[in-house]
């Protein structure tokens, strides 16, 4: 039909029925079923039922559409009469519940608390109570709704479950009011057609019926506000992929994988095998944990397993290690593939790309730093993206405001994201080498550093507030750290020996010795292959401390002789006298004092001639402990006092630390008990601000030894215990060895 026609060809339209005409005329007019729905107020789904001849034409819908068409009265003459008294409404009270499954474990602690609040008794205050669920695919969401509404279906006049379809072509509120309408008894024609109207309708109905309404699979909140009871005795169930945040007054609960009993009992009493031998269990455990504890994939996994075909365990077990997992979790009905893949395409693209990007990174958690660094985004919205995703289930949230792949989630992502040496990657290994230089920078701020190692002015991602966020960083990615050094060790070399340069200060605050000699052999190979002598000598130094604090002193020699040799090729005085103190520190812990002691004054030369404040301090320290050993306390002392000074002018509190614990050490020896514990108090006290764990305890054990001389054997053992507690690796060393294995040395 063309704007401003007079008339319309009646004659020729069909006769079977009124609804056909209606579908000429709307069809002539070039509207579509969401057009007339929009104009009309009636849901598409209606006017479809009209059009297909399913419902009456009324009186009511033909003057609206004749309206909003323009018919000029041609669809008024054709609807009919029907008197809405004509059917009698009966109230019914359904309960349309899906069936349970039979097999539910590992929810009984939230099954519970649900429960216990739905039927907390409100009689005084009456009002709908909304329980929100959300989590990843294959969590088990509705199985859980299905599982409370079967707990507590009783108490309830009606339990109606909608499918929302919210990771599909979703249900509109509309629709939903009209199908719940319809299964509490209401017949079509008294269901007002005008959208608002069946609103009313049915805010009244719900509203005035004590029923227990499921929305399961909900898109977003557009899809279920309209939906909840406005006040009353109703209670709703959502469940969705995503944390309905708008939902104010709903309570919301987030599920997770379940315990590894509960994953392995849902698997067994799937699959009916029941597992006997070791080997057997041990194979369960492998399955279920390839599943990530998701019911879904377990249920999977099982029906695959108790296939007619009679899959082995290790059949499967091997399916899911060497096929792509997310395939190979797929009986042909269900798919945890597929599951993911629904739920990622709901997200929206910078958020898709994000989570893309962020399976480059190879280590187990992140923070806002690595979302920074992948997508260039500011610092708030790299947390926005994260929290984001986080509403969603695609990633999980550990500690200290960081961040997690689920297994299974990783596995999907990681398909999504191209090669892993891409620039992405690329420019992830170097922003990450950038933090953690600055985060040495200004926890170690005296250390000497080359050019080669100098970092470029931070970037904001690189700033950190204080010496102990630095610290705090650190720690938190010391295992990301240590993975970046081992992916750039084949794919960018540079990188991986910058790397573990910046982390050598970290390693030996911290005593974490196997960390330490991985990733410095990883950096040795990557710059022998960068051709960098500098880069070499300076690596197989800090190797070589690796070493001797871990008490193997032969193969910390061979370190220093091959670093002297390259450091002399090349001129570096600087570099040979800083192997040179490390030498003295082998010779000492070997004890070959004497020896020690003409190496060290060596070193101490050239740090005096060349001003070199903290590596003087460091070696008179070295000398001082030499000179203890040999029975020289005066000269020893002193020494030590005056690295102290050295180290409290510059502000190096660790090195600090590190001292006032050798002086408690060297006035035990020489019989002074009541020095001896004033410099282990106050190393215990620095410690702390240090944020050494490993020098809290050695100035406990210090503090244990002289309250033991002195007979206070409780006392002693209650300090051993707080020193245990804090370093376990700590040896209480006897007084005669104090100096020579107490790793309180060289850190050049």
């Amino acid at each position: 039909m063309t704007e401003g026609s007079d008339e319309r060809p009646i004659e020729v339209l069909p006769n079977s029925y009124s609804g056909a005409h209606l579908r000429w005329f709307r069809q002539s007019a070039g509207m579509s079923l969401a057009d007339l729905s929009a104009k009309t107020h009636y849901s598409r789904g209606y006017l479809s039922k009209i059009e297909n001849c399913r419902v009456p034409f009324t009186r009511e819908i033909g003057q609206a559409c004749d309206g909003a068409i323009g018919a000029k009265g041609a669809l008024l003459r054709l609807a009919v009469d029907l008197p809405v008294s004509r059917r009698k409404v009966v109230a019914v009270q359904p309960a349309d519940l899906p069936p349970a499954a039979r097999y539910f474990y590992g929810r009984d602690g939230m099954l519970g608390e649900i429960v216990r609040v739905l039927g907390r008794n409100d009689e005084d205050e009456p009002r709908s109570r909304v329980i929100a669920l959300y989590g990843l695919p294959g969590a088990g969401k509705t199985e859980l709704a299905i599982q409370i509404a079967g707990q507590v279906i009783d108490a309830y006049g009606g339990c109606l479950f909608v499918d929302l379809h919210g990771s599909g072509e979703m249900l509109s509120p509309d629709d939903v009011m009209n199908r719940v309408l319809r299964r509490l008894g209401l017949p079509g024609e008294v269901i007002p057609h005008d959208i608002d109207e069946q609103a009313a309708l049915y805010r009244r109905t719900v509203r005035d019926r004590r029923l227990l309404l499921i929305l399961d699979n909900a898109a977003n909140v557009g899809q279920v506000q309209p939906l909840l009871p406005p006040g009353g005795r109703s209670d709703v169930l959502v469940t969705s992929r995503i944390r309905l945040a708008a939902l104010d007054e709903a309570e919301h609960f987030r599920i997770e994988e379940i315990s590894l009993p509960a994953a392995q009992r849902l698997f067994e009493s799937i699959s009916r095998i029941k597992p006997s031998a070791p080997a057997d269990h041990a194979l369960v455990d492998q399955i279920v944990d390839r599943c990530g504890r998701l019911p879904l994939a377990i249920r999977v996994a099982a029906a695959l397993a108790s296939d007619s075909s009679g899959t082995a365990l290790d059949v499967l077990a091997g399916r899911l290690e060497d096929e792509p997992r997310l395939s190979a979790l797929d009986d042909g009905t269900r798919s945890v593939g597929i599951a993911f893949e629904s739920a990622f395409t709901m997200l929206p693209p910078e958020l898709a790309r994000a989570l893309a990007l962020l399976s480059l990174h190879p280590g187990n958690d992140f923070d806002h730093r690595a979302v920074a660094l992948l997508t260039n985004a500011s610092a708030r919205h790299a947390n926005t993206i994260l929290d984001r995703l986080f509403d969603a289930c695609l990633l999980g949230r550990t500690r200290n405001g960081r961040f997690a792949f689920h297994d299974l989630v990783r596995v999907f992502t990681s398909d999504l994201a191209e090669e892993p040496t891409n620039p992405d990657r690329d420019q992830l290994l170097q922003g990450f080498l950038h933090i953690a230089q600055h985060a040495d920078l200004i926890v170690t701020p005296g250390r000497f550093r080359a050019p080669q190692v100098q970092p470029e002015a931070a970037r904001w991602y690189a700033k950190f507030v204080n010496p102990a966020a630095a610290a705090r960083w650190l720690d938190d990615e010391q295992h990301n750290l240590v993975r970046i050094c081992e992916v750039a060790a084949t794919e960018r070399p540079d990188v991986c020996w910058r790397m573990a340069f910046a982390l050598r200060d970290f390693f030996f605050r911290t005593k974490r010795w196997d960390p330490w000699i991985r990733t410095h052999r990883l950096a040795l190979d990557a710059a022998d292959r960068c051709a960098d002598g500098w880069a070499v000598a300076v690596t197989l130094n800090s190797l070589g401390l690796a070493y001797a604090e871990t008490g193997q002193f032969v193969l910390a020699s061979e370190q220093y002789v091959r670093a002297m040799k390259i450091f002399q090729d090349m001129g570096d005085e600087y570099g040979a006298a800083n192997t040179v103190g490390h030498q003295a520190w082998i010779l000492h812990c070997r004890g070959r004092n004497p020896a020690a002691i003409r190496l060290g004054r060596r070193a101490l030369q050239f740090y005096e001639d060349h001003h070199v404040a903290r590596n003087a301090a460091i070696t008179l320290r070295t000398i001082a402990l030499a000179e203890a050993a040999t029975g020289n306390f005066d000269t020893a002392l002193e020494h030590l006092h005056r690295a102290h000074e050295i180290f409290v002018g510059e502000s190096l509190v660790l090195d600090e630390t590190m001292t006032l614990n050798c002086l408690g050490e060297v006035y035990a020896q020489a019989q002074d008990p009541a020095r001896s514990r004033k410099h282990f108090r106050a190393a215990r006290r620095l410690a702390r601000v240090s944020g050494s764990t490993f020098e809290q305890a050695r100035a406990l054990r210090g503090l244990a030894a002289a309250s033991a001389a002195v007979g206070h054997s409780n006392e002693a053992a209650r300090l051993v215990d707080q020193a245990q507690s804090l370093h376990a690796g700590y040896l209480l060393i006897p007084s005669q060895a104090v100096g020579r294995r107490h790793k309180s040395g060289a850190n050049q």
